[in-house]
């Protein structure tokens, strides 16, 4: 569940959950947004958020803000995600630009990011990150992560709607496998780090080739940004 904190944004609150909704309701997981007229109101609710958008105006209040947050951190309750200040009204633009840091945000750290299934072990919270791949395989589908599997009732198409922005791909069509667990692709076979076999449609696989390429080039670029840090 990704919460997400609206500050001091009065006349642009209609729109900006409006531009939240339609982005967060593609996402993943869930979100909740809760309002607040000043920093001091929402540091008095003793609640916490992954993300803040708070009205440029109160700036001379963001050392009440980062104190708090800070304390948050220390605690080890929440991991802060996100923070901009906006104008209000805020223009198309600014907030465009601030969905755009979202996106980058979130993508870096999917690995705090889950879905619920409901599976044959129960409700699971499942991580996105330790996901190796989905399986279609007796009308339910295979959750296979690093240290277990799962059965849920669902299809394929509704589970790649959900993954498809954090790195998984369908290379046939009873498989959609998160690309950072590949180890090695040969003619129309795909290995994954836990030595299963996955197979490569000859229809796909030129696309699939290309867009794990593009994976590969964008992630080696990533790590050497970091290095260089």
């Amino acid at each position: 569940m990704i919460t997400v904190a609206l500050c001091g944004l009065l006349k642009s609150k209609l729109v900006v959950e409006t531009k939240i909704s339609v982005f967060l309701g593609t996402s993943a997981i869930g979100y909740t947004i809760s309002e607040f007229d000043s920093i001091k109101e929402l540091v008095e609710s003793n609640e916490y958020f992954d993300m803040y958008f708070v009205d440029k105006e109160m700036r001379e209040s963001e050392e009440l803000l980062f104190d708090y947050i800070n304390k948050d951190q220390k605690t080890g309750t929440k991991k802060l995600r996100f923070i901009t200040y906006i104008e209000d009204p805020v223009s198309d633009t600014t907030f465009d630009a601030a969905i755009d840091c979202i996106k980058r945000h979130i993508e870096y750290d999917s690995m705090y990011l889950a879905i619920e299934f409901l599976t044959d072990k129960g409700l699971r919270s499942i991580a996105i990150s330790k996901i190796m791949y989905f399986e279609y395989t007796n009308r339910k589908i295979k959750i296979k992560t690093q240290n277990n599997e799962y059965y849920c009732d669902d299809t394929l198409r509704n589970i790649l709607s959900l993954v498809s922005n954090y790195g998984f791909l369908q290379p046939h069509k009873s498989f959609i496998i998160n690309l950072k667990y590949i180890t090695d692709i040969k003619n129309y076979m795909i290995k994954m780090s836990d030595d299963s076999i996955i197979p490569l449609s000859q229809k796909k696989s030129k696309d699939f080739r290309q867009q794990y390429n593009e994976f590969l080039k964008k992630n080696h670029t990533q790590v050497k940004k970091r290095v260089k840090r």
